[in-house]
């Protein structure tokens, strides 16, 4: 093997073991930054509360909901 051969190897290795550096590197720090936002997701925002269940009496199976309760019809028609 010549000189010439010898000192091209060794610089296409060093070459190939710094990408190898800056893949290893961004990979690190892409891991760190999810791990952060994971962790930041994980604490809660503030208390947690229930909500009690009210149940509202059928009218003979049809309606749901109060009696006096607002109600909105909307009519669609087409007059072609």
């Amino acid at each position: 093997m010549s000189k010439r051969e010898e000192l091209r190897r060794k610089r296409q290795q060093e070459a190939r073991q710094r990408r190898w550096m800056v893949i290893a590197g961004v990979a690190l720090v892409a891991v760190a930054a999810a791990g952060f936002l994971v962790y930041q997701n994980t604490r809660p925002i503030g208390e947690i509360t229930t909500i009690e269940k009210e149940t509202w009496p059928m009218a003979e199976g049809k309606a749901l909901g109060p009696k006096d309760a607002r109600v909105v019809i909307l009519e669609f028609s087409d007059f072609q």
